[in-house]
């Protein structure tokens, strides 16, 4: 029987001084749920820089986990040549793991990162974000 874990989400969270939001979405083959171009205004809000956000992978099974693990894996490495030149040129790239917690029970939250999964982010200089949100109580 597969096991069930909390609720999780991997964003991938991109964030460069000039790169055009469109190219960062050709590069990856991925579609953000919000983009904004370097100096664009949103509200009262102008960007600095270029943001590139993307719910990437979400579930709630071990197996979803790891295969969401092992996708993030895939993507960068399919697309190094962009990843490195990104990076070389001042941009910023920030894998973040969401996850939402029932607050029954002595454990609270742990989580298990693989070495192959970690090497693979901090040789393309990818940095790693853990957010973790408490269920809502019913």
């Amino acid at each position: 029987m597969e096991t069930k874990i909390d609720q999780f989400g991997i964003d991938l969270n991109l964030h460069h001084p000039s790169c055009d939001p469109q190219a960062i979405t050709d590069a990856l083959s991925l579609k953000p749920w919000f983009s904004a171009k370097q100096g664009e205004q949103i509200g009262s809000v102008t960007h600095k820089t270029a943001a590139w956000l993307c719910h990437f992978r979400k579930g709630t099974l071990d197996s979803e986990f790891d295969k969401a693990l092992e996708d993030v894996v895939s993507l960068v490495s399919e697309r190094e040549a962009f990843i490195s030149a990104f990076v070389a040129q001042g941009g910023e790239i920030e894998v973040v793991l969401n996850s939402t917690v029932e607050t029954t029970g002595s454990k609270l939250f742990e989580l298990r990162l693989h070495s192959w999964f970690l090497k693979q982010l901090a040789e393309r200089s990818i940095n790693l974000r853990l957010q973790v949100w408490a269920a809502d109580s019913e």
